[in-house]
């Protein structure tokens, strides 16, 4: 019987677009699952007073109105993993940002299903061992081809989502691809490419680039054959 893995402070997410793989319980086959573990305990970062990273609740499951998908993308192969978190406790994705990269947002901001926040990984399905996503350069970014969390701000407290950023990690992630004879497992971790991520304010092509900040991420990803 196949059972979710997990392992102990590894971060997972997927997105939306294509075929909805929204599911309870045990997955159906050919759909991915991934789960959003606690950031490395110790932090690659310096000056964190908390661990930063994004992560779920470990369980591999998820509801209807999650959304953990292969969509259609434009890269080599053209499979992304996609993930849109249910706006619910516990199962929204908890973003923990340097307060650097808070102070620059200036308020809240959302990182559930409400305003389309997404986390996305390009050309992941077809990937081998190595790593994946390109960088999203000014004057042109972001890229669809990057690894990048999008998600919207209410930078003026009036109570609106209204401003969308995207934190992208410009290194990419490096992913471990491990076939098994019923799934495939890809174990990606920016442990070994860079944790650091550029925050650009705007949605669609161009935008502003608001900084640099250590956001370390780990992530599993397990596709049933």
């Amino acid at each position: 019987m196949f059972k979710v893995l997990r392992l102990v402070g590894v971060g997972v997410f997927v997105s939306c677009l294509g075929i909805t793989n929204g599911f309870a319980g045990k997955p159906v086959p050919k759909s991915p699952t991934a789960d959003l573990y606690l950031a490395p305990s110790t932090s690659q970062c310096s000056g964190l007073t908390e661990v930063t990273g994004i992560y779920q609740d470990g369980k591999g499951t998820y509801l209807p109105s999650d959304s953990v998908q292969w969509a259609t993308g434009g890269g080599a192969n053209g499979i992304d993993l996609r993930i849109t978190p249910l706006c619910s406790v516990p199962r929204n994705l908890n973003v923990l940002l340097p307060a650097a990269a808070s102070t620059v947002l200036g308020g809240p901001f959302e990182t559930c299903r409400g305003m389309g926040a997404l986390l996305k990984i390009p050309d992941l399905q077809g990937a081998q061992t190595g790593v994946v996503g390109i960088p999203s350069l000014a004057p042109e970014y972001p890229k669809a081809n990057s690894v990048y969390y999008y998600f919207f701000a209410d930078s003026n407290h009036d109570g609106t989502f209204d401003t969308g950023y995207n934190l992208v990690w410009q290194s990419g992630i490096y992913l471990t691809r491990t076939e098994y004879s019923d799934r495939t497992v890809y174990d990606l971790t920016t442990d070994l490419t860079s944790p650091n991520a550029e925050l650009i304010q705007g949605v669609g092509n161009g935008g502003t680039s608001k900084g640099v900040f250590c956001v370390p991420l780990r992530l599993m990803v397990t596709r049933l054959k």
